[in-house]
């Protein structure tokens, strides 16, 4: 299996005390949730991943390669490699899709459970974390480190694993294994930019912080091959087909919902096929059935009578800081004829204040219209 093949990749190095914190309630319900928010039951071609790509699969491969790549500062250290492996321990069911049924589309803050209240509660984690000397305060909020999390466009773990890499193998699967490897090998991270030179035209290099940065390695054409996967990440959330599909499903949480057939305690608790099987043994079956069945998204014109959305995203993307042999430090913008890659981003988000729709029945149409959140 492909998650198999790329764990190796990302474990090669890493610390073995990990191990015993995934063998804990609170990461084993991650292994029942995907990383890619429902699309792993769609008929969609486009959409549907080639392996199914849990949570816990992608906390471990952050966890791992944090623990590869994290040399900076010993005493944090470990801090840092378990902030890694606690980061989407809030995460419910479909993941994103909640925020589409809440309406917190271009947030995305709702979709997900406290960290430090879900530890609190495993007695069992709290005990491997008084023995490692590790407050909760410190590994419960990955956004205090930034190699696990930078805002965008900087490149961080959870950016490169759950959205590049991840896209790029198990969700569009445009590339091989190997092209996965290089693509992982070229990360690092830069706590500080002592001894190197820093393009001081560029304000993000100028008051640097720490952040992940590629390096060419041996090939300069290495990052031509990034920015491509950065290309097929972007460009694939941004797709008619994904926004319509995230649209829908938020509609169809929230229809659930109010059936009696899901709550928040389900959505968090249980795993996304035992979701799946509750409401397959529901009298409200139909419309899952359908929303997983259609195939066709389009632009829709004014006289369309299907479930239409006019589907404004989070911009999902990434412009990451460069190394090049010398020691300079600079933006994507530096090596500009790479940067030409990005360019169809371009005309997706110029695509975006276009309604969409898609070949649902009318019973479903019908149903789900209430449930719309922007239009």
């Amino acid at each position: 299996m492909l998650v198999n093949e790329y764990e190796k990749i990302t474990k090669e190095n890493a610390d073995p005390k990990i191990e015993r914190y995934l063998n804990t309630d609170t990461m084993k319900r991650l292994k029942g949730k995907g990383v890619f928010c429902g699309m792993d039951y769609v008929n969609i071609d486009k959409l549907k991943p080639i392996e199914f790509y849990s949570r816990l699969d992608h906390s471990k491969n952050v966890a791992y390669t944090a623990s590869s790549l994290y040399m900076d500062d010993r005493q944090k250290y470990f801090k840092v490699v378990l902030a890694g492996l606690f980061h989407d321990i809030g995460t419910k069911c479909f993941a994103h899709a909640n925020s589409y049924k809440t309406g917190d589309i271009l947030k995305q803050e709702s979709d997900e459970l406290n960290v430090k209240s879900i530890l609190l509660k495993d007695d069992e984690i709290m005990t491997y974390l008084n023995e490692d000397g590790i407050n909760i305060d410190e590994v419960c909020d990955y956004s205090m480190y930034p190699i696990l999390d930078k805002p965008i466009p900087a490149l961080c773990l959870d950016r490169l694993d759950g959205g590049i890499l991840g896209t790029c193998l198990f969700w569009a699967h445009t590339h091989s294994i190997e092209e996965i490897k290089k693509l992982w090998l070229m990360a690092g991270y830069l706590e500080n930019t002592n001894g190197m030179s820093v393009d001081l035209t560029s304000e993000r290099c100028k008051n640097f912080s720490g952040e992940m940065v590629l390096s060419e390695g041996y090939d300069t054409l290495w990052f031509e091959d990034f920015f491509k996967a950065i290309n097929v990440y972007s460009s694939l959330l941004l797709s008619k087909e994904s926004r319509y599909m995230m649209e829908v499903l938020g509609c169809t949480l929230n229809y659930y919902e109010d059936m009696g057939v899901i709550d928040e305690e389900s959505m968090f608790y249980l795993s996304e096929k035992e979701i799946i099987e509750r409401i397959l043994e529901s009298k409200y079956k139909d419309i899952w059935i359908d929303i997983t069945s259609f195939d066709k998204v389009y632009y829709a014109n004014n006289s369309d009578n299907g479930l239409v959305f006019v589907s404004k995203p989070k911009i999902r993307q990434c412009n990451p800081l460069i190394i090049d042999h010398h020691l300079n430090l600079c933006e994507i913008d530096g090596v500009s004829y790479f940067y030409k890659e990005l360019n169809p981003i371009k005309e997706l988000i110029e695509l975006i204040d276009k309604p969409i729709s898609g070949n649902l029945s009318k019973s479903t149409v019908k149903v789900l219209s209430k449930y719309k959140k922007n239009l």
